[in-house]
């Protein structure tokens, strides 16, 4: 079977929700087929793992926080929307310091991916910074409540496992940050 790719005819704001845009499109197929789907547009996002060294293990900044859409705590790496004309580094960066306090090397762009192709329009970008320290006071957003533990990456799968770590964007994370410590090991 010959897949077409379907053409996008217009869109109209269904919602503003702050951080996305619920956005009805239509798109025709080349068969004559039109239908409306309601898409998420939102900003690009970013999450990074910050890399401590602790004699001869590795550890990284893991953070937990209440996410109302499970409505329950979840253990993620920082992260957050990358600003509009800010690059993602730059925003893992900047999130970095602003939800753990904790500053390093300049962030490394590992992996830049689709959450969701069906629904969502935009990227999650996976950024490493290695050497961090914990160097600068924590700047929250009006209702973020942040809790940071120090966490050895040999333990995350764990974690997963555990369900500990449930976020997908987060277990994503954790293989794109073990194929980089693998590669960079050898």
């Amino acid at each position: 079977m010959n897949v077409k790719k379907w053409k996008f005819e217009g869109e109209k704001t269904v919602a503003d929700c702050k951080v996305f845009k619920v956005k009805a499109q239509t798109f025709a197929h080349p068969d004559g087929r039109r239908a409306v789907f309601f898409i998420n547009e939102s900003q690009d996002w970013v999450q990074v793992a910050p890399l401590v060294s602790d004699g001869g293990r590795i550890l990284t900044v893991l953070v937990k926080q209440f996410r109302f859409g499970t409505r329950r705590m979840s253990w993620e790496f920082p992260g957050g929307i990358v600003e509009v004309g800010e690059a993602p580094a730059a925003a893992a960066a900047r999130e970095l310091a602003e939800e753990t306090g904790y500053t390093g090397d300049a962030a490394k762009i590992l992996a830049s991916y689709s959450p969701n192709p069906a629904i969502q329009n935009n990227l999650a970008h996976f950024a490493v910074i290695e050497n961090c320290k914990k160097t600068s006071a924590l700047n929250w957003d009006e209702n973020e409540e942040i809790e940071t533990r120090l966490v050895p990456v040999d333990e995350l799968d764990a974690m997963v496992e555990r369900g500990e770590i449930y976020h997908a964007i987060a277990i994503d994370s954790i293989y794109f940050l073990q194929k980089y410590l693998n590669k960079t090991a050898k």
